[in-house]
């Protein structure tokens, strides 16, 4: 195999999404530590917290008030997806009855058959009204886990992710001959 082979197969995340759309934004950002850690801290605060199908319209109007990575958040927003949303938010149920100390009755085939509607949904105000309909009690549960959840998860993505890009950061000024400091405003102005 040549050079130029192995170049493009690094290259190459098609068969992996994960690689494509975690690992290589990560990879290869020209952004201030700060600015990737917020997108992977919105992405998880977002995923985890706000029901699918009103993430998209949230971390738009999120990125309109506060600077962040908005491709890396949207990639992170995916921990909640159409295959994860089952177990997610039945786990979501269970979790805030514990919270509030009342029984989970719902089974898991249950509650599948109660999201039908929001899995179905084909539009952004259909999903949304879908899921608010799903009752009071229901939705108490889902907030309480939700955010039992969403907060430390986004906590700890963005320490974790700050320190793996201030690493790169600091690699990458030693390569330049510069100091993390100098790298660090540089790639700020640019932002």
């Amino acid at each position: 195999m040549t050079g130029n082979n192995t170049q493009q197969q690094s290259r190459d995340f098609s068969g992996n999404p994960i690689k494509k759309y975690l690992v290589e934004p990560f990879k290869s950002s020209n952004n201030p530590p700060w600015f990737d850690a917020r997108g992977v801290a919105f992405g998880l605060l977002i995923g985890f917290g706000i029901p699918l199908g009103a993430q998209m319209v949230c971390l738009g109007l999120l990125r309109l008030i506060l600077r962040f990575n908005v491709v890396i958040a949207f990639a992170f927003t995916w921990v909640n997806n159409p295959i994860t949303l089952i177990p997610m938010y039945y786990a979501y149920y269970v979790i805030g009855s514990l919270l509030l100390g009342k029984p989970a009755v719902m089974t898991l085939a249950d509650f599948h058959d109660l999201m039908k509607p929001v899995l179905q949904a084909q539009y952004f105000f259909n999903s949304v009204h879908a899921f608010m309909i799903l009752g009071v009690d229901l939705l108490i549960r889902w907030f309480l886990a939700a955010v039992t959840i969403a907060i430390p998860a986004a906590v700890a993505g963005y320490f974790f992710s700050h320190r793996v890009q201030r690493k790169r950061c600091r690699r990458k000024a030693e390569k330049l001959g510069i100091t993390y400091r100098k790298l660090v405003q540089q790639l700020e102005k640019e932002l």
